[in-house]
């Protein structure tokens, strides 16, 4: 009996050891996911070490059309949270995460959020060529908001405060990294008006063509005007490619931003036809507010 009892508790310390590793491994940082890049550079610098972020839409791909992987459902199960923003692959997959994954909390980054309609191009153009860009009824709220300093100081807000509820052990690391990243978007805001105004209140306003119409909360902060070549999701007709040409070309623009994951098609016909450049603004990249920093100096190049 003696031996047999020795087993035993060889088994049972074994079983314990291996269940106290487990413990230390799920609590010793917070599992969640995001839906793109420029959320977990959010989410990164209010969690920190504390909180290991996983990104649904890898580089490249398209947040409107997305659909995640097996191996991403897999992985999901293991979340303690997932943190959405209101892009369009969500409405159809946040049920579905939701029902696989009864233990993850769904965080609304978009909550308390005020959007705005797609400013996509509307072919009827009002009084003068400018008139042209309206955003159509039916076209649904703009998801954009993380390209604006000012609107991801709400985002922060809200991520420090579920991170705090989830994890209220490390309530305070969470609220210091909540006001240091409060002060690097005050930074970034001093910046890009630095970059296009030089410090000069009164400089005119400056209108800026892009494919993909993504970057209106920037523009909207900024005192800028967005003019985008897509047309409800699509590449605009000959007739309607004609139009955004002439207006291209009354409102002075010299610069067209495309985004790595829609098609240059449009932009390069426009590009040639009016002998100016194309250039890349990604409006999915991590290093947020570096890359906000260099649409400006590009916006400022025009």
């Amino acid at each position: 009996m003696k031996p047999r009892s020795s087993i035993v508790f060889l088994f049972l310390s074994s079983l314990a050891f291996i269940q106290c590793g487990k413990e230390k491994t799920a609590f010793a940082v917070l599992p969640v996911f995001v839906s793109i890049a420029p959320q977990k550079y959010i989410v990164d610098k209010i969690g920190g070490p504390l909180v290991a972020v996983s990104v649904m839409v890898g580089p490249g791909a398209s947040p409107h059309s997305y659909e995640p992987r097996p191996s991403q459902m897999t992985a999901l199960s293991n979340a303690r949270a997932y943190f959405s923003i209101g892009l369009e692959f969500e409405s159809a997959w946040l049920p579905k995460f939701s029902n696989l994954h009864r233990g993850m909390v769904i965080v609304p980054m978009d909550s308390g959020v005020a959007k705005r309609p797609i400013d996509f191009f509307k072919e009827k153009p009002a009084k003068g060529m400018d008139g042209s860009w309206r955003h159509a009824q039916h076209s649904g709220l703009d998801p954009h908001i993380w390209l604006s300093p000012q609107l991801v100081r709400k985002q922060a807000k809200t991520v420090c405060d579920a991170l705090c509820k989830l994890d209220p052990v490390h309530d305070s690391a969470y609220r210091a990294n909540d006001d240091a990243f409060a002060s690097e978007i005050t930074t970034v805001q001093k910046s890009i008006r630095a970059i296009l105004y030089s410090d000069d209140p009164s400089k005119q306003r400056k209108s800026f063509m892009v494919f993909h119409p993504s970057w209106a909360y920037f523009a909207g902060e900024f005192g800028l005007r967005q003019l985008a070549i897509e047309i409800e999701g699509r590449e605009p007709s000959a007739k309607q490619l004609q139009m955004i040409i002439d207006t291209a070309r009354y409102n002075g623009i010299r610069t067209i931003f495309v985004q790595p994951q829609f098609s240059q098609r449009s932009a390069q016909i426009i590009a040639r036809q009016l002998n100016i450049r194309v250039a890349i603004a990604n409006d999915l990249a991590y290093d947020w507010g570096d890359n906000l920093i260099a649409f400006a100096k590009a916006l400022a190049l025009q």
